[in-house]
């Protein structure tokens, strides 16, 4: 599964109501740690051109909940920020980071190359590979 997780009042619902509209099939729940966090998710054999516009709609309803956040003055002055890091036993957790180092990261790189490297990180602690790496196979 795909996830996406809101922190805003709305909980996402319009982005929820967006997947629907496409007829994906949408599982919505609330973070069990997080009050405030919803998280949704989508399936996994979703059409990757489809799922970038899926994530560019994310980045837009979350960069304008933010902004209406700060406008309003509802904003915490603490900002957080991280990386969902997918697990193989199919969970994920929340790295948090500092938001200046995240944001120094996506201006170099997009989010969807963080995302690959974070979860290449993750895969070689869950599944340690002591072959040198002149040995190994590349992908791609």
């Amino acid at each position: 599964m795909y996830e996406f997780t809101f922190l805003t009042p709305d909980r996402g619902a319009g982005f929820v109501k967006r997947l629907e509209e496409l007829g994906l099939e949408v599982k919505v729940s609330e973070d069990p740690i997080a009050e405030e966090a919803t998280t949704i998710a989508i399936p996994d054999d979703t059409d990757e051109d489809l799922l970038e516009q899926i994530e560019e709609w994310y980045e837009e309803d979350t960069q304008a909940a933010e902004a209406e956040l700060f406008a309003s003055g509802e904003a915490e002055t603490d900002v957080s920020a991280g990386v969902w890091v997918q697990l193989g036993d199919g969970g994920s957790t929340f790295a948090e980071m500092d938001p200046s180092v995240v944001s120094r990261i996506l201006s170099v790189i997009s989010a969807d190359e963080l995302a690959e490297f974070v979860s290449r990180i993750a895969d070689a602690v869950e599944n340690p590979d002591d072959t040198p790496i002149c040995r190994r196979r590349r992908e791609g």
